[in-house]
């Protein structure tokens, strides 16, 4: 038998000692001990810098407390994996940092163990939600009430279109979407969401010209390729005064070969950046260039496109100076 610690039994002042030199995940499980456990960690004041969950055939909290992360996995049966989960029932966790399985002593479900968490680490920023394969099996509306409200969705290609559809439905309100593939035979229903007042919006689908000017968003990122006349008409129609809330927008063009400069920007008054300007805004964005040049908007607005070429794609990032 391990050799046990009354660690409850010293002061309480000692105990938050010993408490400040655990790390988070060992906290999180020794929290759910009691209630006064749970107010002992809470008494800490370690704040998550984000909460992300991930619904799937199951559903995972992945959770970041300082420079340390970890993820719990939930079910309600821990010794058979194929069964069906139901958010209603008392559940079991697994943490693969510990690599252990744990059970509350109380009888939680899905909603108070996230509660739970979200209370002891003193998260109270909308969540981070992702949906995979499998997560049909969950009732949407049922989801929406225990998760509330929702920051960043992502739904990824291989979440079939209708469930696409009713996770788009429900959840609502949000600050940013990643939608991987379009679930919409008709082209105006996903233009609903481009729309929208979002602070940014990632799209991994086919997308047009009408498509790029309806983006509403701050930041944007479109994935699949498009082609240099469509980005040369955009700009040009941007410099016309489309788009006043974009702030970012990301996209590529592939056969980069055939290119060049002149006919990226062909009819476009710009100015090459300088060189001290380059590498500032190659630092502020992250990014790296291969060169730069700004634009102006009839009004004034300045705004800069930069390119880099890598393995015959052009990527170009337009980023908007208000």
């Amino acid at each position: 038998m391990a050799p046990t610690f009354p660690l409850l039994q010293l002061p309480e002042n000692v105990i938050v000692q010993v408490l400040q030199n655990i790390v988070p995940d060992r906290l999180l499980i020794f929290s759910l001990v009691s209630t006064k456990t749970k107010s002992l960690v809470t008494s800490l004041g370690l704040r998550a810098r984000n909460v992300n969950i991930y619904i799937s055939y199951e559903i995972s909290i992945t959770v970041n407390v300082g420079r340390y992360g970890w993820n719990l996995i939930f079910d309600n049966d821990p010794n058979d994996q194929n069964a069906e989960f139901d958010i209603t029932l008392p559940i079991s966790a697994s943490t693969l940092s510990l690599r252990i399985a744990f059970q509350p002593l109380t009888s939680f479900n899905f909603s108070n163990c996230l509660d739970h968490i979200l209370t002891v680490f003193c998260y109270t920023k909308p969540l981070d939600v992702d949906f995979g394969q499998g997560s049909e099996r969950f009732e949407m509306e049922s989801l929406k009430t225990i998760l509330k409200n929702v920051n960043c969705l992502t739904i990824p290609e291989r979440v079939t279109h209708i469930q696409s559809k009713q996770i788009l439905k429900s959840f609502k309100d949000l600050n940013e979407l990643t939608l991987e593939s379009n679930p919409f035979e008709d082209t105006c229903e996903v233009r609903k969401f481009f729309i929208q007042n979002f602070e940014k919006i990632e799209f991994r689908d086919v997308y047009s010209l009408d498509d790029m000017l309806l983006v509403n968003s701050e930041k944007v990122r479109f994935t699949h390729p498009t082609t240099h006349k469509q980005f040369n008409r955009f700009v040009k129609h941007w410099i016309r005064g489309s788009n006043p809330r974009l702030q970012r927008m990301s996209l590529s063009i592939v056969d980069s070969n055939s290119v060049s400069r002149e006919v990226l920007l062909k009819g476009i008054q710009c100015v090459d950046v300088t060189e001290e300007e380059h590498q500032e805004i190659c630092h502020n964005h992250e990014i790296v260039s291969d060169y730069m040049v700004q634009i102006r908007r009839k009004d004034g607005t300045p705004a800069v496109i930069a390119t880099k070429d890598y393995e015959n794609i052009l990527y170009i990032s337009f980023f908007v100076s208000y």
